[in-house]
């Protein structure tokens, strides 16, 4: 029999005769070849053992990756553009409510179950992403399995930049919980944005109140003084002096020179022509007085009005007539408490900018500096400063500062002031500052607060965006 040529090679590599082997030559070949079966089967078990161990261990990787994209309630795709191939995780089919057991929707089933409005927008995002390989994100809604719109976040991104991309990956989350709490927060800021102005148009209001209560203080008196005055008038000894002329009428030259009581007639009407006159200047005064004073309700009333229509609107102003505005809103009895006022106002030019947010901060940070200074009894020089400059370093802005020497500050506090709710006065709602600092930032500019502590007076500093009134916004 003729062995094959590799079978003698094996056997000449042994030390045995290629040719015709001896039976001890067999044996030897025998035990060779159940040592090489045995050490085969060693190595096949270790190797299955091996693909055994590792099985579990991608099983156990594989349920923590689902497991962890339960808790995170976030599923990852990819989506073959050469196959028109979508390919999802276990939580993103739950995510969208769809049958695990199912091949996934095709990119034209999920388009058009993705909301009209958001749609060209996800084509787009993902168009780019293929031909420039850029990476996005987008929140968009989607109709779920139960037939409502939920909302979801994408993140995409190319699985190579090598070109031509052909393939996309990502994960997909549920946000609808987290929309629908923020259209709560945005409904309950906007309730109570809504609560802060009328608060703060309440305070304005009762402000306005007492300043026309003020006002009609001064008109009562000057009309009482009228009245007692009119009362009092120098009338009655003049239709008494024309009794006297008329009884005699007829012999007028005689009584005047002759008489007794005639002969005084003359120098009476005299001094009392000077005392009508001097009543008529008095008279005039006071109704000049009390003209005033109605003029200044009305003025008062109009500015209150315009205070209470809309904000939101922006307008051509004069800042320094904006704040002379909040000052005859707020500055009333400054004479009573002893409140010097000094007024520094740079050349300024006309703005563009909402008129009502300005003067509701201004009349809040006026209002509290003249508490502070009306609450510092042991002050004998109470002063409230107002200046408008313009920022040196930043052109476009203009500064206003209201500063007082009143009660000041605590350091404890000063970090506080502008938070939501905070008040140091016993009738006071925590809303004026917070809001006014809201509103600075709406106008683009911002309100800040200096003070060294308790008894050392206080600053604030409004900044304000100088838009010259005319210009292309």
């Amino acid at each position: 029999m003729e062995y094959h040529k590799t079978l003698i090679r094996q056997l000449k590599n042994l030390g045995l005769d290629g040719v015709s082997p001896s039976p001890q030559d067999w044996e030897k070949v025998k035990e060779i070849v159940s040592k090489t079966y045995t050490e085969a089967d060693q190595e096949r078990y270790l190797l299955e053992r091996s693909m055994e161990l590792s099985s579990q261990e991608m099983l156990e990787i594989n349920q923590r990756l689902e497991r962890a994209q339960e808790i995170a309630g976030l599923g990852y795709w990819t989506y073959d553009k050469s196959k028109n191939l979508i390919t999802m995780s276990r939580e993103l089919y739950r995510i969208y409510g769809l049958n695990p057991s199912e091949p996934a929707p095709s990119i034209e089933g999920f388009m058009e179950r993705i909301h009209e409005e958001n749609r060209k927008v996800i084509k787009k995002l993902m168009e780019k992403a293929f031909s420039q390989g850029l990476e996005y994100e987008y929140e968009f809604q989607m109709k779920h399995s139960d037939g409502k719109y939920r909302w979801y976040r994408v993140i995409g991104r190319p699985v190579s930049l090598q070109k031509p991309i052909t393939t996309l990956t990502g994960i997909v989350m549920d946000i609808t919980k987290r929309k629908a709490a923020e259209e709560q927060i945005a409904d309950l800021h906007a309730q109570l944005v809504t609560s802060a102005r009328l608060a703060g148009m309440a305070d304005i209001a009762s402000s306005t109140l007492h300043n026309v209560g003020n006002v009609l203080n001064s008109a009562n008196v000057s009309v009482e003084f009228l009245k007692e005055r009119n009362f009092q008038s120098d009338i009655r000894e003049i239709e008494n002096v024309r009794e006297l002329l008329k009884t005699n009428l007829s012999r007028l030259p005689e009584y005047l020179q002759t008489d007794p009581r005639g002969k005084f007639v003359p120098e009476y009407l005299i001094e009392l022509l000077k005392d009508v006159k001097h009543n008529y200047e008095t008279f005039s005064t006071e109704l000049e007085s009390l003209s005033k004073s109605l003029s200044h309700i009305k003025d008062i009333i109009l500015t209150q009005s315009d205070m209470s229509r809309a904000s939101g609107i922006n307008e051509k102003v004069f800042m320094p007539e904006i704040l002379d505005t909040a000052l005859d809103m707020t500055a009333t009895n400054f004479d009573k408490y002893d409140i010097h006022l000094h007024k520094n106002y740079q050349e300024s030019s006309f703005v563009f900018i909402d008129k009502v947010k300005v003067l509701q901060i201004l009349v809040n940070l006026i209002r509290n500096a003249k508490e502070a200074l009306m609450e510092a009894s042991n002050n004998s020089d109470k002063k409230l400063e107002i200046s408008l400059v313009e920022d040196s370093s930043k052109k476009n802005m203009i500064i206003i500062k209201i500063k007082d020497n009143g009660i000041g500050i605590p350091k404890e506090n000063l970090n506080k002031i502008f938070s939501l709710g905070f008040t140091t006065k016993i009738e006071g709602h925590g809303l004026g500052l917070h809001m006014s600092a809201i509103s600075a930032r709406e106008l683009g500019g911002t309100l800040s607060a200096e003070s060294k502590g308790e008894e050392s007076g206080a600053t604030f500093t409004l900044t304000l965006p100088r838009v010259e009134a005319g210009l292309d916004l």
